[in-house]
């Protein structure tokens, strides 16, 4: 792969997750060897990094070669299609490394019929940043990733409801990383009551996601630690339509039927594109068993907590031949100190 779109996939994934529900892009442009323009696609709204690194370059993008993570966008959206601000620059070459299958009409039809060159260079890494995205934007719902913290017998708490703390303090640092990296966090009542969190990133510069509450019963605290951030949005989805707050920054959704499907749609239409669920047992068995997610990372503590599984991370009333269960596959693992991280996707 050329050096170039290296740079260009790099830029990528570091906005990975401040995109809302666009992907993460960057784009460089480069004449006679020498870059003289680059970008990244920030947040959601914004410039496209191929509109960013042209407006680097200036007339020096005129019969430059831009390198781009993914395929140049050809329709109009919040911002014009890529493709013309390419061709109104003067690009002579493009380079891209995944296709984007969203798109409607052919990005590189558009650019050849201009006498520009186009081509296709894969790239893993590149395709890994929009392979999530491509499905969410499908399906109008968030990319969806479920962390878990729990005992090696799958505890996330004994059974008289301690839970703090299984894992260890760099379990806690490296999911100040992962809350980051999504647009929001979805949790529920219970966990509220009984761990009080803060659902925050504690990382210097970082942003902290916006913060989902799902209760149907709307018997919701307003003391606790996740309502003192009066900065960030918090929704809450509940069916109790008398559950009122003077909180400016509390959005209540009220819904008939607290339904997954449902709430996930809303979440996409308010711009929430990846989102993080860090939970109890009962949601995170709701979005398990309804695969209604991409990515499940577990944490494991060396430890067994036994007692009768009232707290164990996915537990369901239906029981499934071994032909039925889910799979998936193991993306990546490392330790932490003594505990272990485990990246998987769903098959």
């Amino acid at each position: 792969m050329s050096q170039f779109l290296k740079y260009a996939v790099d830029l990528a994934k570091m906005v990975d997750g401040q995109t809302g529900i666009n992907p993460p892009v960057g784009a460089v442009v480069v004449k006679d060897g020498r870059i003289v323009g680059l970008g990244a696609h920030l947040k959601h709204g914004d410039k496209h990094a191929e509109v960013q690194a042209l407006e680097m370059a200036q007339d020096k993008a005129q019969g430059a070669t831009i390198y781009v993570s993914l395929e140049p966008c050809s329709h109009h959206g919040s911002t014009p299609p890529c493709v013309d601000k390419i061709i109104e620059y003067g690009i002579k070459k493009v380079v891209y490394a995944v296709k984007d299958t969203t798109l409607m009409s052919d990005s590189d039809d558009i650019l050849m019929a201009a006498d520009i060159d186009v081509e296709f260079s894969y790239n893993e890494e590149a395709a890994q940043l929009c392979n999530d995205f491509f499905k969410a934007k499908k399906h109008a719902k968030p990319e969806i990733t479920v962390k878990v913290s729990c005992s090696l017998d799958g505890k996330q708490a004994n059974d008289n409801g301690q839970s703090q703390w299984i894992t260890n303090s760099l379990v806690k640092q490296d999911v100040f990383k992962l809350r980051q990296r999504h647009d929001a966090v979805l949790t529920g009542r219970e966990t509220l009551v009984a761990d009080n969190p803060q659902y925050t990133t504690r990382i210097e510069n970082g942003k902290n996601p916006v913060k989902v509450i799902l209760s149907k019963s709307g018997n919701i605290d307003f003391d606790l630690q996740i309502f003192n951030d009066v900065s960030t949005p918090i929704l809450i989805y509940t069916e109790n339509k008398s559950l009122t707050t003077t909180l400016p920054n509390v959005i209540i959704v009220y819904m008939a039927d607290c339904d997954i499907t449902y709430i996930l749609e809303d979440l996409y239409r308010r711009g929430i594109g990846k989102l993080l669920v860090e939970a109890g047992p009962t949601i995170t068995s709701t979005f398990i068993e309804a695969k209604e997610y991409n990515n499940l990372i577990i944490y494991y503590a060396p430890k067994v907590i036994g007692g009768s599984g009232k707290y164990q991370f996915y537990s369901t009333d239906n029981v499934f031949e071994l032909s039925e269960v889910q799979n998936f596959e193991i993306v990546n693992s490392r330790m932490l100190e003594d505990n272990i991280k485990l990246e998987l996707r769903k098959k």
